[in-house]
């Protein structure tokens, strides 16, 4: 149970993916390896270790549950434990390392399946890909806050992952997808209100006293059907935005820190109430010999996310701490509930070859510690905030969003409020 004087501490986490196994932690889970790094999180001074349950590895069919995978969540739920670290466990998270993750039974039905149900549905080709069965394949999934099939699958692992693990006392709160809206468009605003609230409503059947987290991306805050952050937060507990990979607008500035800001801040203004920062993260050239890859020297890189052209910077590892330590000392003093960092580890360079590494150059130094295991600067800088113990200041938004206004032309009010919160 979360104490009241931690509940009004400012929350101080991290994402957490091993750091050899990478994106393949509940396909290669190794116990020792997993104790160490989650006691190295807490001796950082994080609070809070968010799991993502990589939706094809626990539920590899619409009614199947892999045992493996709980068994591997299992002993790191009571790793998270001994080394006093709350836990937040993401269901069903589709946007993971600049890619879209799907099980290939939510991927739609292929069109001869399609035929012999009597129907068939012809979907516009240009979708991102997604990556399924461990390699990128072409997308025909339908709206996945609305596929009846999809559905039934969602309510079916909830009733088993957090019927079984709901009492667990490691567990602090439980997400809700990322990224659903990325796959394919939501048809409605009402349709993703209407899918938060029933996948709250299932999670708190299973455990009535259960934390509902639902998050919002500078990509939904563009969407006219969201999700948005005021619909979210009437159906959830907390209210989380994701900051990582940034989108501004258009920008070309090296450091991110204004754009996580901004993101923070209007999520909170048009939510009412400040959001959790729940991925934010600056790359660094990784720590391999020079010439070995597009990103060994700090710069901008030609990159990928999500199956579209991305810019990105890869900072120094100064950089990276500079980035750290100034963006929670702001997003702190404006009232945030807390910030999450995008990844405790860089991944060696074996990793790159696999998706979605092998396209997403800047998940591949996203983290506190290097390929090797060697802390970076930025470690040191999450150290000196987190002995700071500064708890939730005063929500103060530095931005003032209509939601009305804003919700009959986000990409344009978006750009509006971007430009007046930089023009300062």
């Amino acid at each position: 149970m979360v104490s009241q004087s931690e509940e009004s501490r400012f929350s101080l986490g991290v994402t957490y993916w091993p750091r050899r196994a990478g994106y393949r932690w509940w396909q290669e889970y190794d116990r020792g390896a997993v104790r160490e790094e989650l006691m190295h999180v807490a001796a950082l001074g994080c609070s809070t270790a968010r799991f993502c349950l990589t939706w094809e590895d626990f539920q590899p069919g619409a009614q199947r549950i892999n045992s493996g995978a709980l068994n591997a969540l299992e002993h790191a739920l009571d790793m998270a434990e001994a080394a006093g670290l709350r836990v937040v466990a993401a269901l069903f998270p589709v946007a993971i390392g600049g890619a879209l993750w799907l099980p290939a039974w939510a991927n739609g039905a292929l069109p001869i399946d399609q035929l012999a149900a009597g129907r068939l549905v012809v979907r516009a080709a240009g979708g991102p890909p997604l990556l399924a069965d461990g390699r990128y394949q072409r997308n025909r999934a339908n709206s996945l806050f609305g596929d009846p099939q999809v559905l039934a699958g969602q309510r079916y692992l909830i009733r088993e992952v957090v019927g079984y693990f709901g009492a667990h006392p490691a567990l602090e709160a439980w997400q809700l997808g990322e990224g659903l809206e990325r796959v394919r468009r939501p048809d409605t605003a009402a349709a993703v209100r209407d899918w938060f609230g029933t996948m709250a409503d299932a999670i708190r059947e299973r455990r009535a006293k259960a934390r509902v987290l639902g998050v919002v991306s500078a990509y939904s805050l563009g969407l006219a059907a969201g999700p948005h952050p005021e619909q979210v937060i009437e159906r959830c507990d907390l209210l989380g935005v994701v900051a990582d990979p940034p989108q501004p607008p258009a920008d070309a500035r090296p450091n991110h820190s204004p754009f996580v800001v901004f993101l923070h801040a209007l999520a909170a203004s048009l939510a009412g109430r400040a959001p959790l920062v729940t991925s934010m993260g600056l790359p660094t050239t990784p720590s391999i010999a020079p010439g070995a890859g597009p990103a060994d020297q700090p710069g901008w890189v030609a990159d990928s996310a999500f199956g579209r052209p991305l810019r990105a910077y890869i900072g120094d590892q100064e950089q990276q701490a500079i980035f750290v330590e100034s963006t929670l000392d702001r997003l702190q003093r404006d009232g945030a509930a807390g910030a999450w960092l995008a990844a405790y580890a860089d991944y060696p360079a074996p990793l790159w070859r696999t998706p979605p590494l092998d396209r997403a150059i800047r998940e591949r130094a996203l983290g506190l510690v290097d390929a090797e295991g060697r802390e970076k600067p930025a470690a040191a800088a999450v150290q000196r905030f987190a002995a700071e113990r500064r708890p939730v200041a005063p929500f103060t938004p530095p931005l003032e969003a209509d939601p009305e206004r804003y919700w009959r032309d986000p990409q344009c009010e978006l750009a509006r409020l971007w430009r007046e919160f930089t023009s300062d």
